[in-house]
C-alpha cells in the first residue's frame, strides 16, 4: 500500500494533486487544514495537509491535457470530486474521506469495519487498523487476520488468580454482586473443597442481606454482617478459621462521589484482593467512569457479569487495555454455581472478537 501526504492552498488542488499522483482508486486517509512559515506565529499561511493511500498495485492513470489547470471548485470535505469544468472528458474522483479512527479496510475486511468504531476501541482503533490492513495485504487471507486480530486483543488482555484468604467484591449497584459473591463460595466450597466464610458490609438493603443468608445457608457456610469497620474486623476474627472469606460491599449510585469514601471508611483491604464488578450491559463511558470513581480503591482485577445479556465483550479489552489490571473470572447467567467461568487469556480473546462479528 502507497501513502502519499500532500500540501495544498486548498482542499480541490490536494485532491487534484493526489489524483495525478496515486489516480483514480485513492482513498483519502485524513485531510485537516494546518499553517506553514509565518515568523513567532505570525503572517503563517494556511495550507491542507491531505494524506491519501492506494494500492501498490493500482496504476495511476496521466492525464490526456496537462494544461487544464484545476477546478477552482472546492469541495466540501467528504462531497464527491465535481467533473472538470474545461470540457475535457475525465471521470470523477470519488474518495472515500474519513478520520484516521475509521478510515476504510480492504473490501474483503469491511465486515471489520464496524468493530473499530466501538467506543471502547477508541485508544487501540487506530493499531488494529494497521495490523489487519498490513496482514491483510501480506497474506491476503482473511482467516489470517481474525487470527491476528484474536491475538492482538489477547496481548492487551490478562488474566489473575487468587491466593489471598480475603476476597472482596465491590462496585456500583445491580451489577450482579451478591450473586456473584455467592457462585465463588459455592465454588470454593464444594469444588475447591475449601472451608469458607461470608461477610457482608451491605446494610443499605435488608434484601440483600436476607439473599445472602440464603445462600450460605443453603452452601453451609458462616456469614456474619459488619456495619461498621470495628464489626468488620470482629468478623474477620471470628471466621479466622476459614480457608478463604469472601467480602460483600453495598452498591451504590457510581455517580456518589462520597461512596468510594464510605467504602473506605468501612473496610480494612491489607492483605485482600479487592475484585470490580463490572456489568457488560452498561453503556462503556459510563464503566469508564466507574474506574475513574475506584481509582483510591487498591483494585486487585476485575469480575464482568451479564456476560449472556450483550452482544458485545469489546468493554472487557477496552478496560483492562487502559487500566492493565486483570481479568478474575466472567459470570454467564443467574444460576448459582453454574454460571461461572474462568478463561484463559486466548479463550477470552477469541470470544471477544467471535461475539463481536455476530
Amino acid at each position: 500500500m502507497m501513502v502519499k501526504r500532500i500540501i495544498a492552498n486548498s482542499v480541490g488542488e490536494a485532491m487534484e494533486l493526489i489524483k495525478e499522483d496515486l489516480g483514480e482508486e485513492a482513498i483519502i486517509l485524513n485531510t485537516r487544514h494546518i499553517k506553514v512559515g509565518g515568523f513567532l506565529g505570525m503572517f503563517a499561511q494556511k495550507k491542507v495537509e491531505l494524506v491519501a493511500s492506494v494500492d501498490e498495485h493500482a496504476v495511476p492513470q496521466p492525464k490526456e491535457d496537462v494544461s487544464v489547470k484545476p477546478t477552482p471548485h472546492v469541495p466540501r470535505p467528504i462531497a464527491r470530486i465535481q467533473p472538470d469544468k474545461s470540457g475535457t472528458k475525465s471521470e470523477p474522483l470519488q474518495p472515500t474521506i474519513v478520520s484516521f479512527a475509521s478510515r476504510r479496510l480492504p473490501e474483503a475486511l469491511r465486515r471489520y469495519e464496524f468493530l473499530l468504531a466501538e467506543p471502547a476501541l477508541h485508544l487501540q482503533a487506530e493499531a488494529l487498523y494497521e495490523l489487519m490492513s498490513a496482514t491483510y495485504y501480506k497474506t491476503n487471507d482473511v482467516a489470517e487476520v481474525e487470527r491476528q486480530l484474536i491475538q492482538a486483543v489477547g496481548n492487551n488482555i490478562h488474566m489473575t488468580a487468587t491466593d489471598s484468604r480475603f476476597v472482596m467484591v465491590t462496585g456500583p449497584t445491580g451489577v450482579g454482586k451478591t450473586t456473584t459473591i455467592a457462585k465463588l463460595a459455592a465454588h470454593y466450597r464444594l469444588t475447591e473443597q475449601q472451608t469458607v466464610g461470608l461477610i457482608t458490609t451491605d446494610t443499605y438493603r435488608i434484601s440483600a442481606i436476607e439473599q445472602l443468608r440464603t445462600y450460605a445457608e443453603i452452601i453451609d457456610i458462616p456469614m456474619r454482617v459488619a456495619y461498621d469497620l470495628e464489626g468488620f474486623e470482629q468478623a474477620k476474627v471470628e471466621l479466622a478459621s476459614c480457608d478463604v472469606i469472601l467480602i460483600d460491599t453495598a452498591g451504590r449510585n457510581f455517580l456518589d462521589a462520597g461512596y468510594v469514601e464510605q467504602l473506605k471508611a468501612r473496610h480494612d483491604f491489607s492483605n485482600t484482593d479487592v475484585f470490580l464488578v463490572l456489568s457488560l450491559t452498561s453503556k462503556y463511558r459510563d464503566l469508564e467512569h466507574i474506574l475513574q470513581q475506584f481509582d483510591q480503591v487498591p483494585l486487585t482485577g476485575f469480575i464482568f457479569t451479564k456476560v449472556d445479556e450483550t452482544t458485545e465483550l469489546w468493554s472487557i479489552y477496552g478496560l483492562t487495555a487502559k487500566s492493565r489490571l486483570p481479568v478474575f473470572c466472567l459470570t454467564t447467567g443467574q444460576e448459582v454455581p453454574e454460571d461461572i467461568i474462568w478463561p484463559t487469556r486466548p479463550e477470552i480473546s477469541r470470544m471477544i472478537v467471535e461475539r463481536g462479528l455476530r
